[in-house]
C-alpha cells in the first residue's frame, strides 16, 4: 500500500485496522504526481475537511492541500501493467476478489 500520510499517521491507521502488510510513504505526493494522480482540494472541500478537524498538511507533512486519487495497479514481474484502476470517487473500486483473480491469473 502506498500512503500520502506520514509514517506516524499511517502506522496508527494500520494498527487500528489490524493491517499486517507494508505501507510505503509517498512523501509530498511525489509518486502520485509522477502518475498524474495528485489533485488540489477545492476550497469548499478543504473547508469540509477542516470542519471535521482533518488537517491534510499535518497528516501528509506537506504544506499543500492535496490528495492522491485512489488507484490500484497490478504489475507483473516483468514490469507490465496488467490492470489499472483509477477513479477520483473513492467509493468506486474493484472488488478485492476481482483484483485477487487478476493477481492469481499471473501465476
Amino acid at each position: 500500500m502506498l500512503s500520502s500520510e506520514t509514517g506516524d499517521v499511517s502506522g496508527q491507521m494500520a494498527a487500528k485496522q489490524g493491517l499486517t502488510f507494508p505501507i510505503v510513504q509517498d512523501a509530498g505526493l511525489a509518486i502520485a504526481r509522477s502518475f498524474g494522480l495528485a489533485f488540489t482540494l477545492p476550497d469548499d472541500l478543504k473547508a469540509l475537511y477542516q470542519s471535521f478537524s482533518i488537517d491534510l498538511p499535518k497528516n501528509t507533512g506537506h504544506p499543500a492541500w492535496e490528495l492522491p486519487m485512489p488507484a490500484r495497479y497490478v504489475i507483473d514481474r516483468n514490469g507490465m501493467v496488467r490492470s489499472a484502476e483509477v477513479d477520483p470517487d473513492y467509493t468506486v473500486r474493484l472488488e478485492p476478489a476481482d483484483t485477487l483473480a487478476i493477481v492469481r491469473s499471473l501465476g
